[in-house]
Formats: C-alpha cells, structure tokens, sequence
C-alpha cells in the first residue's frame, strides 16, 4: 500500500474518531432540553458589568427592591438557560433576577487568560455583576459547572450570598475527572476539527478536577453565613450523585445549614425538568433567611 492510501486511511480515521467524538458530546453534554425564544419578553433588559479589562454580560428582570437571584449556567450555555425564570411573572414580583453569560460564552469576551476553567477568574467577574448592586443580597443559583463556581463566588463575597442553589454540580475533586471523550477531545488530531463551542467546553471539563480541589481547600478553612441546598438527579450520567453527600460531609463546618434533595429517577437538566422544585427553593431559602430557625 502506498504513503497516500496511508495517509488518507489515517485522516479518514481521525475525522471518523472527531465526528464520534462530536456525536456523544452533543447527546451528553449539548443537547440540554430548552429553547430560546425568538422574541424576548420586554421585562428583560441586558447590560455589561467591567471587571478589569474584561466586559461581563447579563440578563435582569424583576423588582430591584426584593432580594436577589443570580443564576449561572453550565458548559456550553449562556444566561438564557435561565430565560423561562426572568420570564417569570410570580419571581419577577417576589426577586430581583439575574443570569450571567460567563466569561468566554454569549456576549462576554473569552478571557486569554482564562486557562482550566479557572474558578478565580470566573467568580471575580460574576461578582462585579454583583457589585453593581452593593446593598443586595443574593441567592446563587448553579447549574451543573455553575453549580462547581458558585460556591468560589460565595468566598469572594461572603457578606452579600446569603444561599447557594446547586443544581447537578461537581463538588467532590475526585469525582471532577474528565472522561474518556475528553481525553480525547483535548488531543490536537481532534480538537482541530471540533467547533470552537466544543473545544471551550472541553477545556473547562478537563480542568475540572483541578479547579475543585483548589475551591475545596479553601472552604474547608473558611466559615461562611450561608445556607447550602444541594440537589442532584439520581440517574445523572453527566455528574456523579454522590457528590451531595461529599458536600454534606465535608462542608458541614463551612457553611451556616446544608441541605440535599436527592431526586432518584431524575438526571442531569434539572433546571428545565424541575422548575417548580426550583422555584419552590428559592422561596424556602429566603424564608430561612428573613425567618432564622431559634434554638
């Protein structure tokens, strides 16, 4: 056989491994069960918070006067997996709405320096979305890798996350590792003929597990004056469900209250399949917060 048969074998090998690659990444990871709506509600306006020399966009409804809620989404995404929430007529009237596009997805810029997913950079520039409203309160509310930030956003801003909502998120270090996909993915024979949105993604995952372990290092030597809700799909095969109770174990000394719903039939989207779970949370934790339990 000759060095062109060779060689053409070799890349039809490799595009066939890229577009395999690329399939099981859309079923597990891309293929998240909402829709943006063509026509945006006018209850929702965008701005740009600064933070440095990087430009943090964001989405906000609702009444600035009640306490707030600032969502983070996942790997890939944007503030719009969040959109039927800002939509919402019932938390418009009781909260004070935000969703964050973070750095490197929808309208803010990929930082050059952003390397790892680094959880630093990432929670500094969701806080100066936050520091344009230095007397509120706010509840974080993280999907899947914003479920793994918020948490180092509660570190840089102790006195202002009165609660963290995390939705199907990594926790535990060791649980945080890449899959064999990944590994795959981050090589330069398929990461050169994968999308930019893909390759992102894929950096953010394999950094993962270094990102955790720095957080958690740092919350096992911090006390923090906020309440912790954890819940976590049963059948997820995106995030391990024992990550909850790493959580509870670990972080129980960290945090003011923690509590974990564990929903055994559900997986990994449970912002879009557990909305009404969400909301009803939301309202439990500001509940616990203007209430405090008296022992």
């Amino acid at each position: 056989m000759s060095k062109c048969h060779i060689c053409s074998h070799r890349f039809k090998f490799v595009s066939f491994a890229a577009l395999l690659i690329t399939l099981i990444v859309n079923v597990n990871v891309l293929a998240q069960p909402y829709e943006r709506s063509e026509v945006l509600d006018n209850s929702v306006s965008f701005r740009f918070a600064t933070f440095a020399k990087h430009k943090v966009h964001y989405a906000s409804s609702g009444n600035l006067d009640k306490p707030g809620v600032l969502f983070i989404h996942g790997t890939p995404g944007d503030w719009g997996a969040f959109e039927n929430y800002l939509e919402s007529n019932q938390l418009q009237r009781d909260f004070f709405l935000l969703s964050v596009d973070r750095l490197g997805w929808g309208e803010s810029p990929l930082a050059p320096e952003l390397i790892d997913g680094d959880f630093d950079l990432q929670a500094r520039a969701i806080k100066a979305v936050m520091d344009q409203y230095p007397t509120k309160k706010w509840t974080l509310v993280g999907h899947s890798l914003g479920a793994s930030i918020a948490p180092k956003i509660a570190l840089y801003a102790p006195d202002s996350v009165d609660s963290l909502l995390l939705l199907a998120g990594s926790l535990d270090p060791k649980l945080g590792k890449p899959r064999w996909y990944n590994w795959a993915a981050s090589t330069w024979a398929i990461s050169s003929l994968i999308g930019n949105s893909m390759k992102y993604s894929n950096r953010e995952i394999m950094g993962l597990r270094k990102q955790l372990k720095l957080m958690d290092a740092e919350l096992k030597l911090t006390t923090l004056d906020t309440d912790l809700l954890i819940i976590q799909g049963g059948k997820d095969k995106l995030v391990s469900p024992k990550n909850p109770s790493y959580a509870a174990s670990e972080w129980q000394s960290t945090f003011n209250t923690i509590e974990v719903i564990q929903l055994g039939d559900e997986g990994h989207f449970l912002p879009w399949r557990q909305a009404p779970l969400v909301v009803r949370s939301l309202y439990k934790l500001r509940a616990a917060r203007e209430q405090p339990l008296r022992y």
